[in-house]
């Protein structure tokens, strides 16, 4: 465009952008008040927004050049948080919004209490697994100065995102929202990143913040010691060639990662099957499927992702159905961002920070009213909460429209059980993909696997030459395969066998001092609020905020006491009893992410309250020695 802004570009930069962040941001830098006369966007009628939108281009063309980015006051944000929401923010909720805005560079993370300080010479810390919380907990010690080493068991770094190359592998949140708040502004290339492109974006940052540098490939720890003596860990790695190198570390970051260790399938027969059997995690590279029958096993967040591209490569795809998920649609789902959007993210100041706040708007008002039964309600005849059956009659209307009404299949796609009873799923063409004539939808049970293909329990028998097996992880194998012994030789494993997977709040476990579990169980807040890697830089924020403490106290060990952490898990069991995910029947049979009666991934706390919890470490739960 030159020198020249051009109105058209404008007109096409407001009308594809997010209006309600970009109103706000131009608010922010011009004060106007025709646009802060105007209600939340979602409230307006046709004739508001259209006037919005031209008062929007009128100032873009005419006032741009003078507009800067400042840090607004607390109070300027709350005011116009409420102009966003339309409603008042409370003191809670405060806090974390203004983190999700970014104006400040490293929001969330920790700092020394004095310029003076700094970590002393050998103090080291080993960080395990190379992905988004790994890169996280190495920006904020970077930061701080503190020497780290990250440990990667793959020959690159990414994590999930790099364990997973299946086919249209991407995220199922907001490109804006799937990322660090330290790096402004990234120019993403779709609305909802593919893999690659994530998994691309992990090794900008890790190179542009200095964790690269200390990154050890081909490391994959076997063990973790800790000494009784000299408070330090002493740590194992296998590498590449069978060898094992060791080290002492003052304390152990693990970021092994939640989806790391796949679920593979354990039918009756499958050692006889002839043909291939594909984990996600396993995909071959330039497999060629045209002239494959192949069945896809599960219907999870990565059996959906995949489904629609399986079935475009495919000869014929049987798709096996254990339990109807409830599926939901995502606007700019597998949309490429516009050249207009990426310009308007980097001229109009505080765009890109807004964004932050109106992507994940929907979360804020996600709380745990709807995943707690109303008896009063129901005694109306309603199901669970108003809340649950409005969203339940939205997505039974999303299948009936995406299936063109067959009723052959919506009988079979209906869960018998609440929304967000399970893991909530995001649509990739799944339910159109199951309309395709060479696509049939099986829901009776496998029973076994033969030479030719699978049997089910209504006795036919299917013949395939590929098996998608996209059977999830196995989530309660919290930092596996590696062992760690802590104080007298205790095996972390063995007490989670006994005991069940348990920390507090999500970190430390007692006995195990200087280990810190990022991704660990009951680590996630069942309400909305914020996307996972605003809670990877607030769990480095923790871990380094405790760090800090045994070095500024001249200690040695911080570790969390008995009684908190016993305090904390029976007030963690007692709230979990009162959401749906547990007190449903369908959860307790169906829902992996509920064993045994107790939450194992998400803790049912709300957002605002966890953030309270992992920002400021409770000096009364957490000693140093």
């Amino acid at each position: 465009m030159g020198d020249t802004i051009d109105t058209d570009y404008i007109r096409r930069a407001v009308e594809y952008s997010d209006l309600a962040a970009l109103r706000i941001a131009i608010f922010q830098a011009t004060g106007d008040e025709e646009i802060g006369r105007l209600g939340p966007v979602a409230t307006l009628g046709e004739d508001d927004k259209t006037r919005l939108k031209e008062r929007c281009i009128e100032l873009i063309a005419n006032d741009l050049a003078s507009w800067t980015l400042r840090t607004p006051s607390d109070a300027e944000i709350n005011s116009m948080l409420d102009m966003v929401l339309g409603k008042p923010t409370s003191p809670g909720d405060f806090e974390l919004r203004k983190m999700v805005l970014s104006f400040e560079d490293f929001p969330g993370f920790a700092e020394w209490s004095s310029p003076e300080v700094e970590a002393p010479e050998g103090f080291h810390v080993a960080i395990i697994g190379g992905g988004f919380n790994g890169i996280a907990t190495g920006v904020q010690l970077a930061q701080l100065g503190i020497d780290f080493t990250v440990y990667e068991r793959r020959e690159e770094l990414g994590g999930t995102w790099s364990i997973n190359r299946y086919p249209d592998i991407r995220v199922d949140t907001l490109s804006a929202s799937y990322e660090f708040s330290f790096e402004k502004e990234y120019p993403w290339t779709e609305y909802f990143a593919r893999g690659p492109e994530v998994k691309g974006y992990l090794h900008h940052i890790a190179k542009k913040f200095g964790v690269m540098d200390n990154v050890r490939f081909g490391h994959d720890l076997v063990e973790a010691r800790f000494n009784d003596d000299t408070k330090l860990w002493h740590v194992t790695f296998r590498l590449g060639d069978g060898s094992t190198v060791s080290r002492d570390v003052n304390a152990i970051v693990s970021a092994a990662g939640l989806f790391a260790n796949p679920n593979l399938p354990s039918f009756p027969g499958i050692e006889d099957f002839g043909g291939i059997v594909i984990h996600p995690t396993q995909w071959p590279e330039g497999i060629d499927l045209s002239d494959k029958r192949v069945a896809v096993i599960g219907n999870g967040s990565t059996g959906v992702q995949l489904l629609g591209r399986v079935t475009e490569m495919s000869k014929h795809v049987t798709m096996f159905q254990r339990t109807p998920q409830w599926i939901s649609p995502r606007d700019k789902y597998g949309k490429h961002v516009e050249p207009e959007i990426t310009w308007l993210t980097s001229a109009v100041p505080g765009y890109w920070n807004w964004c932050r706040i109106t992507s994940i708007m929907h979360l804020f008002d996600f709380d745990k009213d709807f995943l707690i039964r109303d008896e009063e309600y129901e005694k109306t005849g309603g199901q669970i909460t108003a809340k649950s059956d409005f969203v339940r009659n939205m997505l039974l209307d999303y299948i009936k429209t995406e299936t063109g009404g067959r009723q052959d299949l919506i009988d079979k796609l209906i869960p018998d059980y609440a929304p967000m009873v399970r893991r909530p799923i995001v649509d990739n063409g799944w339910y159109r993909a199951l309309t395709r004539d060479n696509v049939d939808l099986v829901t009776e049970d496998i029973v076994r696997f033969t030479d030719t293909g699978i049997e089910t329990a209504d006795g036919v028998h299917h013949e395939l030459d590929v098996v998608v097996s996209a059977t999830g992880f196995d989530i309660v194998k919290y930092l596996w395969p590696a062992e760690y012994f802590g104080r007298n030789g205790v095996n972390l494993h063995e007490k989670w066998e006994e005991e069940s997977p348990m920390a507090y709040v999500g970190m430390m476990v007692p006995g195990f001092p200087n280990l810190f579990t990022l991704y660990g169980p009951n680590s996630q807040p069942v309400s909305g609020g914020v996307a996972l890697p605003a809670w990877y830089q607030m769990w480095a924020g923790f871990v380094a905020r405790c760090l800090i403490g045994i070095i500024e106290q001249g200690k040695q060990t911080v570790e969390v006491t008995d009684e908190a952490f016993r305090e904390y898990n029976e007030k963690l069991v007692e709230e979990s009893q009162k959401l749906i995910m547990v007190t449903e029947e369908a959860s307790a049979k169906k829902n992996y992410y509920v064993q045994n009666g107790r939450m194992q991934v998400n803790a049912p706390w709300e957002t605002h309250d966890y953030y309270r919890m992992t920002s400021y470490p409770d000096p009364e739960a957490i000693v140093f020695e």
